[in-house]
């Protein structure tokens, strides 16, 4: 009986516990029903926003890319993929309106990505959503300085740019022959508007100085002086010749088209440029640096932080342009006292052991494998600038390859003398590898979101190629003193000339100063006069190089100096690559991330 009682009693307990237990599962799984419905919640709310970022940004890319043929055909090799099809090929307008059209465009993007919420994007999405918005702003502040923007620059103007641009445009199915043929005529109406651009800036007291204009003058005649045998007109010829599939009668039709659209249209467009050079000649207020317009400092200041991505105040970018000077100058103090013989290795020296760019391109893929991530393999073509445009064009450049076709690249290079093609090494390794080619298909390969592609970061690009360019020297095969002592020069005479740059648009430095100031660095007192003129034609374009430089250099540093036994150059190397083209104080921020989660590696693995 106490058996049953007992039996009874543990009955009666068990029952009134398995109810208990059962209350508490059914609460814990109303709770985990309710955490689960919110975490489902949050999860759809979190997918919506990041499903609807990626709308907008993909919607800006494929109307941004539109702007123009020229741009969406080095942009897109396949433009069908994105649901775009060219109506009418168009180089696109240059005019006020249109360019205040572009910046209330920008303000509906800007509020539009303000309507995100940041905390729900991915990371990828994160990093474009702050890159993206800084673009957006800087480019709605370019609204405060529309005339004084120059696009006629002797280096870097449109006038200067386009005929190589033109020539390279991509052939990639015989569609985009016909597309190239009907592109030629509009040159002619957009060298219009920017003839129109030119007589407003004139009236605004913002005309280019005279030496400026004749040096655009007598660009323009140099390339339209032989007619019958223009570039465009033989490069054409050529490339027409060797594309494949085409009948002797269609080859012939096409070359026969572009050489009447070159005739009619392009060489037209040049003559009338020309003219309306000569006729605003003498219009220009100020023969000096931005500092003498009314908005000249402001607008410096906005060009510096545009063109560099740095976020540092004129001040400080002065500061670090001084002190790397003065570093240089130990550097090569250093050397010199440690190496007696190092004068004579600077004045035997006449060349590095490789001189034919495709061996140095071979020479460099091997060289950088230590110290640089391993790169697709991708093919490249390397070609020489056509003697009418030698005088005016930069030393050499990379022409940046379509996003959906980074297979097939191209780099130009400024004479094929030997006296330039001696020291043509380290100019190969800033375009090529590990340079611009380099950098540029290693970020297409990690397939950023498309409209990262149409964000120029120019600190951050030329900034990557000096950096390496700088790194070659060791990797040409000369003594390793020497290639210290070029390598520290170069970057004193580039900052040299950065800080002269920001002496005579920011300072108001005359041309008695600045040549005060070279002097301190070269002998010739002629070369710093060439120098002054130089750096009036196209203000800060020497920046990007060096604060880009000298920016990547701090990061590094900043690496090293916190991971210390754990830093490796091909980790930073791969860090700097993976998170891309972006301003300065954005790759800090991500830098210092990466720092910290690499130092929590370490404590965990210890």
């Amino acid at each position: 009986m106490f058996y049953i009682i007992y039996a009874s009693i543990n009955t009666y307990k068990e029952v009134s516990m398995r109810r208990r237990i059962n209350y508490v599962i059914l609460s814990l799984i109303f709770l985990l029903s309710v955490i689960i419905g919110a975490a489902c919640t949050i999860g759809n709310k979190q997918q919506r926003e990041q499903n609807s970022f990626d709308r907008f940004i993909n919607e800006m890319f494929i109307k941004e890319v539109q702007a123009d043929t020229l741009s969406l055909n080095y942009t897109l090799a396949n433009p069908e993929n994105y649901g775009i099809t060219i109506e009418k090929a168009s180089l696109g307008n240059y005019t006020i309106q249109t360019m205040n059209d572009g910046i209330t465009s920008t303000e509906n993007y800007m509020r539009e990505i303000d309507k995100f919420n940041y905390e729900l994007l991915s990371p990828d999405q994160q990093l474009t959503y702050k890159i993206l918005k800084y673009y957006l702003e800087q480019k709605i502040i370019s609204g405060d300085f529309i005339y004084y923007n120059e696009c006629l620059g002797p280096t870097t103007g449109i006038q200067a740019q386009l005929p190589i641009l033109l020539a390279e445009y991509n052939f990639y199915d015989p569609e985009d022959i016909d597309y190239y043929l009907e592109l030629l005529p509009s040159i002619y109406d957009y060298f219009k508007d920017i003839a129109e651009y030119q007589r407003e800036k004139s009236k605004h007291g913002l005309f280019m100085s005279d030496k400026n204009a004749d040096i655009v003058i007598e660009q323009c005649q140099s390339f339209i002086a032989d007619t019958d045998n223009n570039f465009l007109i033989e490069y054409f010829n050529d490339k027409i010749y060797n594309y494949p599939g085409l009948s002797s009668k269609q080859i012939l039709a096409y070359q026969n088209t572009n050489k009447e659209a070159v005739t009619k249209y392009v060489i037209p467009a040049y003559k009338m440029l020309i003219n309306v050079l000569q006729e605003l000649k003498g219009s220009g207020t100020n023969d000096k640096g931005l500092y003498y317009y009314s908005k000249g400092k402001e607008y410096y200041s906005f060009l510096v932080k545009k063109k560099t991505g740095s976020s540092k105040p004129m001040a400080e970018i002065t500061r670090m342009l001084d002190k790397a000077i003065n570093k240089s100058i130990e550097e090569i103090s250093s050397i010199y006292y440690a190496d007696g013989n190092i004068i004579d290795k600077l004045l035997s020296f006449d060349s590095f052991p490789l001189t034919e760019p495709k061996a140095i391109m071979e020479d460099l893929k091997k060289g950088i494998a230590k110290d640089f991530p391993e790169l697709i393999s991708v093919d490249y073509d390397i070609k020489y600038i056509h003697e009418s445009l030698e005088d005016y064009l930069s030393p050499a450049m990379y022409l940046v390859p379509a996003i959906d076709s980074y297979n097939n690249n191209t780099i130009y290079i400024n004479g094929r003398d030997d006296d330039t093609l001696s020291t043509i090494y380290t100019t190969v390794a800033h375009e090529g590898y590990p340079g611009h080619l380099y950098q540029c298909v290693y970020f297409r390969n990690t397939n950023p979101a498309p409209i990262r592609n149409l964000m120029d970061f120019i600190g951050y690009d030329e900034g990557w190629a000096t950096y390496v360019e700088m790194y070659s020297y060791q990797l040409t095969g000369i003594d390793d003193n020497l290639a210290k002592v070029f390598a520290a020069n170069n970057i004193l005479i580039l900052c040299m000339y950065a800080r002269a740059d920001i002496g005579i648009h920011y300072e108001g430095w005359t041309k008695e100063e600045v040549v005060s100031y070279v002097l301190n660095y070269i002998s010739s007192e002629e070369t710093a006069e060439l120098i002054y003129y130089t750096l009036l034609e196209e203000p800060a374009i020497y920046l990007p190089y060096a604060v880009g430089c000298l920016e990547i250099l701090e990061l590094r540093n900043q690496a090293e100096t916190a991971l210390r036994e754990q830093f490796t150059l091909k980790d930073f190397h791969t860090f700097l690559l993976d998170i891309g083209p972006a301003p300065f104080g954005i790759i800090e921020e991500h830098l210092n991330q990466w720092i910290d989660n690499r130092s929590i590696k370490v404590v965990i693995y210890q």
